[in-house]
C-alpha cells in the first residue's frame, strides 16, 4: 500500500523557491547519493568511535566532536547493505536533524553538486521496502541517477531518537 507522494525537492518553484539546489553527494557500495546541503553542519575524517551496548547494529556508537558527543550511524548497515572496512575515502557527514546533531559514516564523499529542480523526479511508486520513505527523489544527471535521500525521514525513527543525545 502506498501513500499520496509526498512533495520533493521538484515540487514549489512556483513559492518563488530556487531553481538550483545543492547537494552534497557520496558513494555507498557503488551507488551515488546525495543530501541537501542546508542539512550538513561539516564532513569529518572518521575519528576514535566509543561503541554502546545494546544499540541498533547501525548505531556504531558515539564520538566526540570538539566536545560534542553525537551518534554515528554507519548508512551501509542502515540500509541493509553488505558492511565493508574502513578506508582512506570513509567520511562522516556530519547532519542537523530534528534538533540533533549525528553522523553518518559513508564510503565517500564525492562532490558538491547543484540540479535543477527539473533534473529531479519523485521516487517511482513501484519503489517497495522501507527504504521508499527515505528518498527525497532521483536526480537525473548525465548518464546516472543520483538517490536524493530525505534525511528528515531517515532520523525519525524512534530508535535513532534514543541514540542521539
Amino acid at each position: 500500500m502506498f501513500s499520496e507522494p509526498r512533495p520533493t525537492p521538484a515540487q514549489g518553484p512556483d513559492r518563488g523557491e530556487s531553481p538550483v539546489l545543492q547537494f552534497v553527494g557520496f558513494r555507498l557500495a557503488e551507488e551515488d547519493y546525495a543530501i541537501a546541503i542546508t542539512k550538513i553542519q561539516e564532513i569529518i575524517l572518521m575519528k576514535p568511535i566509543t561503541r554502546l551496548p545494546q544499540s541498533p547494529p547501525f548505531i556504531e556508537g558515539l564520538i566526540n566532536l570538539r566536545g560534542s558527543v553525537i551518534p554515528i550511524v554507519n548508512l551501509r548497515k542502515r540500509f541493509g547493505l553488505v558492511a565493508r572496512e574502513l578506508d582512506e575515502e570513509t567520511r562522516t557527514i556530519v547532519v542537523n536533524v530534528h534538533d540533533k546533531t549525528v553522523g553518518c559514516v559513508v564510503d565517500a564523499v564525492t562532490q558538491v553538486m547543484r540540479i535543477s529542480r527539473d533534473q529531479i523526479q519523485p521516487p517511482p511508486l513501484g519503489v517497495a521496502g522501507g527504504a521508499y520513505r527515505y528518498l527525497a527523489g532521483l536526480a537525473r544527471l548525465d548518464d546516472r541517477l543520483v538517490i536524493l535521500l530525505d534525511i528528515e525521514k531517515l532520523f525519525q525513527d524512534e530508535e535513532l531518537v534514543v541514540a542521539a543525545p
